[in-house]
């Protein structure tokens, strides 16, 4: 029999070990050039990460609240480990969530910026509708007069739909997107030889395209 897993932060805790406070993020490499992206020319240390890399750190750093301490533990083959390796990881994982929160905030600037524009037009649009209307009003009333007065009101309010829209709901999820990457930022990142990585990784699925790299999530059965 299968059991259901509880997907709460509280019972996700339950899948990750913990070290010194903090709930760890594991990545198991078998070899360095797994955790980038193959297609990125760019320098060791500025290339970016492997997409199913990159989603995995951002999920598992997303199901728990911001102020929840966690901590990124990446085993690395022992053949390629030296000091000049870890801080190469490190530099490159802080570089790669660094350029992600810039463009981030660039996003979110651009759609506050188009919020605010569009505001401008929705509300110059609407007291021209309003405008319209009250010279209507001044005419003989018919049953087209009224069918028009009614739709451009209509026409006027649904205009500001879309900035309402952006300033009211539209900004959170980015700006959650870049809260998550802040808190990466600040997370610390340890590199360790996979000769101390005694159990599997805590996640139930990730395998990136072009690598050996897995996580293997518990198995509840009876």
């Amino acid at each position: 029999m299968v059991w259901g897993i509880d997907s709460s932060p509280k019972g996700t805790e339950a899948l990750y070990r913990e070290r010194d406070g903090k709930l760890l993020i594991e990545l198991e490499l078998h070899n360095i050039m797994q955790i980038f992206n193959s297609f990125d020319p760019a320098p060791f240390r500025e290339k970016e990460l492997d997409p199913e890399a990159e989603e995995y750190i951002y999920n598992t750093v997303g199901e728990f609240p911001l102020k929840k301490p966690l901590g990124i533990v990446i085993y690395a083959p022992s053949s390629e480990f030296d000091g000049e390796t870890e801080r190469t990881l490190k530099e490159a994982i802080k570089n790669h969530f660094s350029y992600k929160k810039v463009l981030t905030d660039i996003e979110l600037r651009r759609l506050l910026q188009r919020g605010r524009r569009n505001m401008a037009i929705a509300i110059f649009f609407l007291f021209l509708c309003l405008l319209i209307i009250r010279l209507i009003s001044t005419l003989e009333q018919g049953l087209i007069n009224t069918m028009f007065s009614e739709g451009l009101t209509i026409i006027g309010w649904v205009a500001l739909w879309e900035p309402a829209y952006v300033f009211l709901y539209g900004w959170w999820p980015i700006v959650q997107k870049r809260n998550i990457y802040r808190k990466i930022l600040s997370m610390d990142i340890n590199v360790t030889p996979d000769s101390q990585c005694r159990i599997k990784l805590t996640d139930s699925s990730f395998s990136p395209n072009r690598s050996e790299l897995h996580f293997e999530g518990p198995k509840f059965t009876e």
